[in-house]
């Protein structure tokens, strides 16, 4: 697919940045699991925060195909800063402009677009997981306010965030609540180790009887499903895009790789079993940047996309782990150290194929609108 002048052009500035701004701190960050704040601040300076909020908003009233360019070049130098605009853009920005009231969004979406706050999104719990039907948070109603108590786990962006959409159990369903962090009650817990997405501030919450009143509710009581699933949808494109940055990575790192390493008095590159990883890695990225494509105009297009969502989520998150775990073959032992990048790339394709929904729940999404 050709990208317009305009998304080339987009496409040159981000990588631009990348190489030069985030290149250089990318090992740095990583190793001490640090959130980017930095980084994340020199992002929100080009717009990148608010990618396709309106401009009313001090968004940068881009549409998905570029938030797509945007991810991915980003993510072929670092998945986590990834994660955290996919977070900022898709599951705060976008429902809070879709369902959100117009004080909420004069209060809180220019302030994300700029910067000024961070967004995270508290879906997940210990036993739940993300299904809405047996979360344990509970909101109840009491006099003119919400009192919502519960936990919730592996909320991304939560190290640096300041505010929240929380879902909790309601008397008719399932409720999105607009949390501020500093609110009585509300606690950002421990923040997990985990294997990739290190810098992408995942930590867990606590909510002990935090009390919100109705300007706190996004949408109206009840509507916490489809705006979760809406929300999702949209960052699964992100994450499609996230693991074809991360498999471009691994694919060029290794493509360079294969041919300074010398094995038998010639470049590995000319192995035929070099090659064919090559090959399969090429062709499953690139299958993976056209079903991304494809969902992300079909996000514009004001139609259904969720099953392309699915799809592009799934392949895309698929290819970029194969991307990793043949960028290491190629690399030998020392694709198996922190000497190369490649072993970051394996990681954080990792966790590219859980958040957003594990690769299990998208076959089911897509098996359901099959069946």
């Amino acid at each position: 697919m050709d990208l317009t002048s305009e998304q080339k052009l987009i496409q040159d500035m981000v990588r631009k940045f990348a190489s030069t701004e985030l290149q250089p701190v990318v090992s740095e960050i990583d190793k001490e699991a640090t959130f980017p704040y930095e980084v994340i601040k020199k992002l929100s300076e080009l717009g990148f925060l608010g990618i396709t909020l309106p401009e009313k908003y001090e968004g940068a009233n881009l549409d998905t195909l570029c938030y797509c360019i945007i991810i991915e070049e980003l993510s072929k130098v670092f998945g986590s800063v990834g994660t955290i605009l996919i977070v900022n853009n898709a599951l705060i920005a976008y429902p809070l402009l879709k369902y959100g009231k117009e004080s909420q969004k004069s209060r809180w979406l220019t302030s994300l677009a700029k910067g000024e706050l961070i967004g995270a999104f508290a879906l997940t719990e210990e036993l739940a997981d993300s299904d809405l039907s047996n979360i344990e948070t509970k909101a109840e109603r009491v006099n003119n306010y919400y009192v919502i108590s519960g936990r919730k786990s592996f909320v991304a962006n939560a190290e640096a965030a300041k505010l929240f959409i929380v879902f909790a159990s309601t008397s008719n369903g399932s409720t999105a609540f607009l949390v501020e962090r500093g609110s009585p009650g509300f606690n950002v817990t421990e923040k997990e180790d985990t294997l990739g997405g290190c810098a992408s501030g995942i930590c867990n919450l606590e909510l002990k009887e935090v009390k919100v009143n109705d300007d706190n509710v996004l949408g109206k009581e009840g509507d916490g499903k489809p705006i979760s699933e809406e929300a999702l949808d949209v960052a699964n494109i992100g994450i499609g895009a996230q693991a074809v940055g991360i498999g471009q990575a691994a694919l060029e790192d290794s493509l360079r790789y294969a041919k300074e390493r010398h094995q038998f008095g010639r470049p590995i590159c000319e192995f035929q079993l070099v090659q064919d990883m090559l090959v399969e890695m090429k062709t499953e990225i690139a299958a993976s940047r056209l079903l991304v494509y494809d969902a992300a105009l079909k996000c514009d297009s004001g139609g259904s996309f969720s099953t392309e969502a699915s799809m592009a989520k799934l392949y895309a998150t698929d290819a970029a782990m194969f991307a990793g775990t043949k960028a290491i073959q190629i690399h030998g032992g020392y694709g198996y150290t922190k000497d190369y990048p490649v072993e970051r790339y394996f990681r954080d394709a990792k966790i590219a194929q859980v958040w957003g929904g594990s690769s299990t729940e998208q076959k089911t999404k897509i098996a359901r609108a099959l069946l």
